[in-house]
């Protein structure tokens, strides 16, 4: 039936995918390209933004192939969040690489604003951290010839990706953002929902560079390219980051309800309603800012989680991927070795930019397999560390916990955070729950759903997994892997 059917597009740090939704939230078809990411120094991490676009583009082509997209009523898009771009307002030219939201190269400047440290934290709930925009967009301006200049002329737009991908798709005509977005570029004031002119004066950011800010579910103008896809051009119906994303995907809309997106990274994702202070390093968010309904969330985000497998795997040269190195990792028992994967230092909860990774505990009767243990362990060795801080800090009593992500789809895993967090995990039988959050909100908006209410009825549990390990045994393994996060704090100065 014409007009019951969603087009998502989801954007990830590692690739992109597109694909067609119907009213009962089934997927009908879809389409993914991996993208690529280029290492030029240490702790340095970037894309090509025109290989982005061209990732997406090529999903969309397929899927066209695939169905009728005169049948579609919307579409919504999710995104990679922080990782900044600027290009030519006129021309589209891409000036400078996309810097990722994992890229350390602007440590400098974070280090320069130190001082204005709790000022940031304040007004935007974010640390003053290389994670988010600002510092990237500084960079790329101390570091292009004439970039600053070209800012102040009103010649450069700059965008996260979800900006530069509704910029495609609108052939140019919308420079816009949404408020998740908007709220992790580490200049917006999350609780009053605007760019924060003060921080933005004295970060030295070009006004004249910003995009627009609208609602999660704004009018973000229609879709017409690729001409060869957009043939009846569509109503983009939703903007939204993607941990905020997998959130709404996960029909998580009450207070204390939580999700955990377990890919190349980790974030633990708290729905709170009410803006509350960043507290013991977890900081606030919007959680989806609808037309009139302004909610918020608590983030924990963990910077290297499924990325351990690729890691072990083609690093250390242990196994040949995630189902071998877990084969080996279900062979032992955690028997005193802990592996702290701080590449790049320690996002949530800690936030120790000097941290690196350690593994610890070795003995010679120690093997290949207690160093697969321990990688796998650390994932939700690290997603418990968040969980603590809402017990204790927050007050927020987690009995159950939603799960997806690739690394989700793993029953050994999934029993291993049952263990270790002390709660009911429970995995749904759409894993991909990132891309759904950006599909339902554009069809809240284009009116396929009519309220919140639908949507969790389309929520389906594949199977939960309850807790296990003795308490005694838990004590023991949560007691030594605090003790390594600590030794490995500050390795650089």
């Amino acid at each position: 039936m014409e007009g019951q059917y969603i087009l998502g597009i989801d954007q990830g740090s590692t690739g992109s995918k597109v694909l067609v939704v119907d009213s009962k939230g089934e997927l009908v078809c879809s389409a993914y390209r991996k993208i690529e990411s280029y290492f030029p120094a240490d702790g340095w991490l970037e894309h090509d933004a025109e290989d982005v676009w061209n990732s997406v583009k090529e999903c969309l082509i397929e899927v066209s192939e695939k169905f009728d997209l005169s049948l579609i009523r919307a579409v919504g898009l999710t995104n990679q969040r922080e990782t900044t771009i600027l290009w030519d307002r006129v021309t589209g030219q891409v000036l400078g690489p996309a810097i990722s939201w994992q890229c350390t190269r602007s440590q400098d400047i974070i280090n320069r604003w130190e001082p204005m440290g709790d000022e940031i934290l304040s007004v935007t709930g974010l640390k003053n951290n290389t994670y988010f925009s600002a510092s990237k967009i500084v960079w790329l301006l101390e570091n292009i010839p004439g970039l600053r200049e070209r800012c102040e002329n009103g010649e450069v737009y700059f965008g996260n990706i979800n900006t530069w991908i509704l910029w495609k798709l609108t052939g140019g005509k919308v420079h816009l953002t949404d408020s998740s977005n908007a709220g992790r570029t580490m200049f917006f004031n999350v609780a009053k929902n605007e760019w924060s002119d003060e921080l933005i004066d004295k970060m030295g950011i070009p006004r004249q560079i910003l995009p627009e800010v609208l609602p999660c579910d704004g009018d973000f103008g229609m879709a017409v390219e690729p001409a060869e896809v957009f043939k009846k051009p569509l109503p983009i119906r939703a903007s939204i980051g993607d941990q905020m994303s997998a959130l709404f995907g996960q029909a998580c809309f009450e207070s204390g309800e939580a999700k955990c997106t377990i890919g190349t990274s980790l974030n633990l994702v708290t729905y709170t309603g009410e803006y509350l202070e960043p507290l013991k390093g977890l900081l606030p968010a919007f959680a989806c800012n609808l037309s009139g309904e302004r909610t918020y969330e608590l983030e924990g985000g963990v910077n290297v989680a499924g990325s351990i497998y690729e890691w072990t795997s083609e690093q250390m040269g242990i196994g040949s991927g995630y189902k071998e190195i877990n084969a080996m990792a279900e062979e032992v028992e955690s028997d005193g070795v802990y592996f702290v994967p701080g590449f790049g230092g320690l996002f949530a909860p800690h936030w120790n930019s000097g941290a690196r990774a350690l593994i610890i505990g070795m003995a010679k009767f120690h093997d290949k397999r207690h160093i697969c243990r321990a990688a796998v362990e650390s994932i939700a060795l690290q997603a418990n560390d968040v969980v603590e801080v809402l017990r204790n800090d927050f007050n927020i009593n987690m009995h159950t916990l939603k799960v997806d992500g690739g690394v989700a789809k793993s029953d050994f895993v999934m029993q291993l955070f049952a263990d270790i967090l002390n709660c009911r995990i429970e995995r749904p039988v759409n894993t991909d729950s990132t891309p759904m959050g950006a599909v339902y909100v554009a069809g809240l908006a284009s009116g396929l759903w009519k309220d919140k209410d639908e949507i969790r009825k389309l929520w389906k549990l594949d199977r939960a997994f309850e807790p296990k390990l003795a308490p005694e045994a838990r004590e023991k393994l949560l007691a030594g892997w605090s003790e390594a996060v600590k030794r490995s704090f500050d390795w650089i100065k």
